[in-house]
């Protein structure tokens, strides 16, 4: 905008020189001699007198030409002059006149087109970010899943399932250069509409650092914090399923250290979700219980924008409130988008009561990630103690290697990893030189294994019959192909093996999955 606005005035400059200079040009007409100017005024220019007096003949004297025109667009003066006249350029720089003289008028077209470039710098200005909102960016994910399963006798009814697995939706913003702000709502399988986070957040509060109040996630591990646009494969591993505390309401205090290597978050939450069960109903119990989490993480060592980088951390929540805040369930594969006939949760501990000692339990869990290039391994693993009533674990061990080369991003502020930055981008319907296909994309191998154990009390039904436990080992192969870093197909295969229910049977599901997401 700079360029063409200094273009506009030069140009206009420029010809209000070429009329000023007119002026220095002596009169070369015989006495009683009349000539008709010709018209040149267009724009913001003042016109010129139509008709020149004649004057007495005066010796002819070199014609200065102006630095802004050629010889070429001066030729109807210097025909009219002598043809033994040399052409000179100015020796001296043009001075723009100020104020009055016989260039007045110059003075006025300047004051005109400042005041008209000053217009225009404000129409076309910016909104300045420390005195406004941004305006807000809509985002969001598709998932569409397909899942084939083979399980003997059928044990649970699994049946196989493919179709919309989430459809999310998400605004976020920002304004006066210290808040942000985000909003999500999502659809899934059961085409229920369900609020995810809605927050609003605060950088540089004195003594809170980063302050977040909203519904958001209870921070519960490396993984679960990635969210479900990253998900290594279809699904989070049953563990981090199993553990974490969902999306609730509350509020938190964020600090970063040592070059933001280090980050510590700790937040107080109501117990329950303010979007209830599968988006069918909101809680509104009296006693919603509190929640109380933490998490602290560090990088050791970053490099190279995180190409390299080792992860350590750990989380902490201790639950106290109602029955249904002290239950865990898995899913098979992880994935709760796979259904039995009439059993969504083929592992649980059911609900605790408080009658049963249970009204408030801990949760933490430990994190490690190192990441070499093309090449990672992460581990988590997980506990939650219920007294005397009980403790669960679970564990995930997860290796990735991109075979073209590529690593996933590390982001410092969330401690988590983010999508890879795709090299060759594959572009089947690319036009360009005939090329049918541009580049391969990105193809990343996976290997996962992960066992979680829903408490040591599976054979102990004389402490709560209504306690079923259970444990499940899952060992996945798969591979991501990125078609761009937005953009990917997923292949996998499970082998989920269940101990589970008063039965103490045995069951295992093969497990064949597809998916293909698209994030914006």
């Amino acid at each position: 905008m700079k360029k063409i606005l200094l273009g506009i005035a030069a140009t206009l400059l420029g010809s209000s020189l070429i009329y000023a200079n007119d002026t220095e040009i002596p009169n070369i007409f015989a006495e009683g001699q009349e000539m008709v100017a010709p018209e040149h005024s267009t724009g913001l220019t003042p016109k010129r007198p139509q008709t020149i007096a004649a004057q007495p003949q005066q010796p002819a004297l070199p014609i200065p030409m102006s630095p802004f025109v050629s010889a070429n667009n001066d030729a109807p003066r210097v025909a009219m002059a002598q043809p033994s006249v040399e052409m000179v350029a100015f020796a001296e720089p043009v001075v723009i006149p100020t104020s009055g003289g016989s260039e007045s008028y110059l003075f006025a077209e300047m004051e005109q087109l400042r005041s008209a470039v000053q217009q225009l710098q404000k129409d076309t200005a910016k909104p300045d970010p420390k005195k406004s909102w941004s305006t807000p960016k809509l985002g969001g994910r598709l998932h569409m899943d397909s899942f084939s399963i083979n399980e003997p006798d059928d044990i649970n009814d699994y049946q196989n399932k493919a179709g919309l697995s989430e459809l999310r939706l998400t605004v976020t913003g920002t304004g006066y250069e210290v808040f942000d702000y985000k909003a999500e709502l999502v659809t899934t399988g059961d085409a229920r509409i369900n609020i995810l986070d809605t927050w609003i957040g605060a950088k540089n509060v004195p003594g809170l650092g980063y302050f977040r109040i909203g519904h958001y996630n209870v921070e519960t591990g490396l993984m679960y914090m990635g969210g479900s646009a990253q998900t290594t494969l279809t699904a989070f591993s049953p563990a981090t399923l199993s553990f974490n505390l969902g999306r609730k309401f509350g509020c938190s205090s964020e600090h970063l250290f040592a070059n933001d290597r280090i980050r510590w978050i700790y937040g107080f939450y109501q117990g329950q979700t303010i979007n209830g069960n599968n988006g069918t109903r909101v809680v509104t119990a009296d006693n919603q219980g509190q929640i109380f989490n933490t998490r602290l993480t560090a990088a050791p060592y970053y490099a190279d924008k995180g190409r390299y980088v080792l992860h350590v951390g750990g989380h902490y929540s201790y639950i106290n409130g109602p029955s249904n805040h002290h239950s865990l369930s898995t899913f098979l594969g992880g994935n709760n988008f796979i259904t039995g006939s009439g059993n969504n949760n083929p592992l649980t501990t059911g609900d605790m009561y408080v009658n049963d000692g249970v009204n408030h339990h801990s949760r933490g869990g430990l994190e490690l990630a190192y990441q070499s290039g093309p090449f990672r391994v992460l581990t988590e693993a997980f506990a939650a103690d219920f007294g005397s009533v009980g403790t669960a674990t679970g564990t995930v061990v997860e290796c990735t290697y991109f075979l073209t080369g590529e690593h996933r991003a590390y982001n410092l502020a969330t401690a988590t990893f983010g999508a890879p930055n795709v090299k060759r981008p594959f572009r089947p319907f690319k036009c360009g030189d005939w090329n049918l296909v541009d580049g391969m994309g990105a193809w990343q191998a996976v290997a996962r294994y992960n066992y979680t154990d829903l408490g040591d009390w599976r054979a102990a039904s004389v402490v709560n019959p209504r306690v079923v436990g259970g444990y499940q080992h899952d060992l996945t192969f798969g591979m991501n192909w990125y078609w761009t870093s937005n953009l990917r197909c997923i292949f996998e295969y499970t082998r989920s093996q269940q101990y589970a229910g008063t039965n103490l049977a045995h069951a295992y599901q093969d497990i064949f999955g597809t998916s293909i997401r698209v994030v914006w």
